[in-house]
């Protein structure tokens, strides 16, 4: 089959676009010629993908040749079309949404034009798209493209905790467009069963049109990854016990409950806590830790390449976020062997540790808690066995089996 992946980009080569690349590779690797639609390049995901020409062929769409003056007359008429819709959407209770297009057609300028030329000439059996601008974006399209590509979108977080705890106006927006546009979906991806339930609330879609594939993290390169020397001197054998923590520095991760909990986790013990990633709360939380008292046993490494391992030597990993999809790290980090504690969060978390026979859950922002249950980990560690024989349940062959079902209309 001739299948295209459409993400904005993967130049930060986070959960969402490390599996998309991870599936584009494997479909790649069972004969399908992917196309894999980006809008913005950098990153070294990028380039892995190239170098994968020509079974994966990476087309940035900003960069696809359509005159400026087509876009804005595509985007013109995706508007009109869905001005024209809206009173009906409103009586079906759907919600008219006319504001959050009209904003995302202005400020972000989506290449609908590009994308529509990309479907008519290429006509792939299927299209999918990860994310909400993406999938946004690709719905609107659908007004203008006659083909009969089936279209597929995938929501990877659970956006009604997501839009109740956020102050972006396009987040909170989120759940209106999904009951508005969703419809026009052949069908619809969720990482978990407690993402799928959501946006069975949320759209009101029919059980068969949403399917839950789980996210293709465990590879076999993961482990060989894991073996990798690494510079950080906190992490030798014989060193004190390391916490370890990874994501963007963002409110849902909630990197705050994640330090106070450490640091009565260092008050019973010694200990250190390190925590990969970057964002624009990376001051904050640095100046948390100082006034915590606990800044010379944390450290915020920022981005790194290889985290496996990172995993592979610490001993806990915690996962704290207030809402999720399903979280890779906590996946990521099982399948380099490492203990894990996450707090019990929609969605994921509870499937991926089986309601906690796989490590420790606890409610959101439960400070004491999570550090009871990190000490319980580090003085009683399960088998590093154990973790990876269930990180193995997501492994990129068993996904890219659901992705290829559902693309393909089974």
């Amino acid at each position: 089959m001739r299948l295209a992946i459409y993400i904005r980009s993967v130049e930060s080569a986070r959960g969402a676009e490390r599996v998309a690349a991870n599936l584009a590779r494997g479909l790649a690797a069972r004969s399908h010629h992917v196309d894999f639609l980006i809008e913005e390049e950098g990153g070294w995901l990028t380039s892995e993908l190239r170098a994968h020409h020509p079974t994966i062929n990476v087309i940035n769409l900003r960069q696809f040749g359509t005159r400026p003056v087509c876009e804005g007359l595509a985007r013109a008429a995706v508007f009109a079309r869905h001005l024209i819709a809206a009173p009906a959407a409103l009586l079906r209770g759907r919600g008219g949404c006319i504001r959050p297009v009209a904003r995302l057609l202005c400020n972000d300028a989506p290449p609908i034009a590009s994308l529509r030329r990309y479907l008519i000439e290429a006509r792939p059996q299927a299209i999918l798209s990860f994310l909400n601008y993406p999938n946004t974006v690709l719905l609107l399209t659908t007004a203008l493209v006659g083909t009969d590509t089936r279209f597929v979108v995938s929501v990877r977080n659970h956006m009604s905790v997501a839009a109740a705890n956020t102050d972006s106006r396009w987040v909170r927006s989120v759940p209106c467009l999904m009951r508005r546009l969703f419809c026009r979906a052949d069908a619809v991806i969720a990482p978990s069963q407690g993402v799928a339930d959501d946006v069975r609330a949320i759209t009101g879609l029919p059980a068969e049109r949403i399917a839950v594939v789980y996210n293709p993290v465990f590879r076999p390169e993961v482990l060989a990854l894991a073996d990798e020397p690494i510079d950080h001197p906190w992490l030798v054998a014989g060193n004190e016990p390391v916490v370890l923590g990874a994501g963007k520095f963002k409110p849902q991760k909630d990197f705050g409950t994640l330090l106070s909990a450490f640091a009565r986790v260092r008050a019973a013990r010694p200990a250190r806590l390190i925590i990969l990633g970057d964002g624009r709360e990376r001051a904050g939380l640095e100046m948390m830790a100082r006034d915590l008292g606990i800044a010379a046993d944390v450290d915020f490494p920022g981005q790194v390449q290889n985290p496996y391992a990172f995993y592979r030597r610490a001993s806990v990993f915690v996962l704290s976020s207030v809402w999720e999809g399903l979280p890779n790290a906590l996946i990521e980090a099982m399948a380099c062997g490492c203990p894990v504690v996450s707090t019990n969060c929609p969605s994921g978390p509870a499937e991926i540790l089986d309601c906690g026979r796989y490590g420790a859950l606890v409610p959101t922002g439960a400070v004491d808690q999570m550090a009871n249950a990190i000490l319980a980990t580090l003085a009683r560690p399960p088998e590093r066995a154990a973790m990876i024989d269930r990180a193995r349940k997501f492994s990129l062959d068993e996904a890219v089996s659901g992705f290829e079902a559902v693309l393909a209309g089974g």
